[in-house]
């Protein structure tokens, strides 16, 4: 019986750590539309999840990054303003003539995704941010090739609204 007893809380007290660690789910918006999610690993790192459609519908794409609160400077007196930096992965598919190499029709890249923003925490639970994105690799197509519009594409800055839960 004591077993079960001392079982039953240690389940408790792990189940409630992982409900305090702090999660944002909400939309990245430019010339991207994503779906983007944020989980907490610690007090100053988090992971972000995003994917959906870019180009006004000409690819899609998904990524994950692993990002650093490098500052947190004391801007206002209720809300939270965090800098961040992050490196992670990324890859897409790119349809329509316009985004090609040649005559092809479907493509796919792969590369390494780097991350610089800011963000406000309000005190209630809403999460507004601005951040760019570019992303390095190759794309595949008919051949090999160096992809270079999705680095140029990066550079729109991109505004984010999450909820925090």
């Amino acid at each position: 019986m004591k077993k079960i007893v001392i079982v039953s809380l240690l389940l408790s007290l792990c189940s409630f750590g992982a409900f305090a660690q702090h999660r944002t789910i909400g939309l990245r918006m430019s010339n991207v539309l994503e779906v983007s999610y944020q989980r907490n690993v610690s007090d100053v790192n988090f992971w972000e999840f995003d994917g959906g459609f870019w180009n006004f519908g000409n690819g899609a794409q998904a990524s994950a990054i692993y990002n650093w609160i490098i500052a947190s400077p004391d801007w206002s007196p209720e809300g939270e303003w965090n800098w961040y930096l992050g490196v992670g992965g990324s890859m897409g598919l790119v349809w329509g003539n316009k985004y090609h190499y040649g005559d092809e029709e479907l493509g796919c890249f792969l590369g390494v995704a780097g991350l610089v923003g800011l963000e406000y925490n309000f005190w209630f639970p809403l999460t507004l941010s601005a951040d760019f994105r570019p992303v390095v690799g190759p794309y595949f197509g008919d051949g090999v090739y160096f992809y270079d519009r999705i680095i140029f594409d990066a550079f729109w800055p991109t505004i984010s609204a999450r909820y925090r839960f």
